[in-house]
Order: structure tokens, then C-alpha cells, then sequence
């Protein structure tokens, strides 16, 4: 795939075992906004990917058992490819402002 996610969905194991250690670090050890922040960039990660399937997921049954796919594949598709690295770019820009001006410091 050579799409902008491609290597998310490719390695979507490692992808997600690493989005889970980063939420996982940032609840357990970041304190204030630098948690908030690297949280919604880790969980924007993970979003992403879940989206991605229950996207497909819902155009694969509707096109075989229930005819075309309603609402709830454009949401998915929206929630994947517009929310997702926004919510991504929010995260890393503000975990990046925070750390360097020192708030947020992990105990």
C-alpha cells in the first residue's frame, strides 16, 4: 500500500501493540496535559485502525447480505481518513509545546 496509512494497516499488530504501550505510558506515568496529548495522538492511532475495519467490515456485509452500505459506512470512512490525523497532529503538536516549555514532566 502506498497510501499515507498504508504501513498502519500492513502492520496493524505492531501498530496496535504499540498504540496500547503508549496509551499505557501516558496514563501510567504523564501527569497534566503532556497526558492528555500524547494520549489523543496514541488513541487517534488506535482509532484510526478500528475505524479502517469496521469500515470495510460493514461494506463487506452489506454488500453481501443487506444490499448497499447506509450511513454507517461514510461515518466510518470520515472517522478513519479526516478525524483520526487530525486528532493525531493535534496530539503531537501539543505533547511537543508542552514538553518544551517543561509542564507535564513525568514523575
Amino acid at each position: 500500500m502506498s497510501e499515507v496509512f498504508g504501513a498502519l494497516i500492513d502492520f496493524w499488530p505492531v501498530t496496535v501493540l504499540l498504540s496500547l504501550a503508549v496509551l499505557w505510558y501516558g496514563w501510567k506515568r504523564l501527569r497534566g496535559s503532556l497526558r492528555l496529548f500524547v494520549m489523543m495522538a496514541a488513541g487517534s492511532i488506535a482509532g484510526f485502525l478500528i475505524a479502517v475495519l469496521l469500515h470495510n467490515a460493514v461494506y463487506a456485509l452489506s454488500a453481501r447480505w443487506w444490499g448497499p452500505p447506509g450511513l454507517e459506512e461514510p461515518v466510518f470512512f470520515v472517522v478513519a481518513v479526516i478525524v483520526c490525523p487530525l486528532l493525531l497532529l493535534v496530539g503531537v503538536v501539543g505533547a511537543a509545546v508542552v514538553a518544551f516549555r517543561g509542564r507535564g514532566v513525568p514523575h
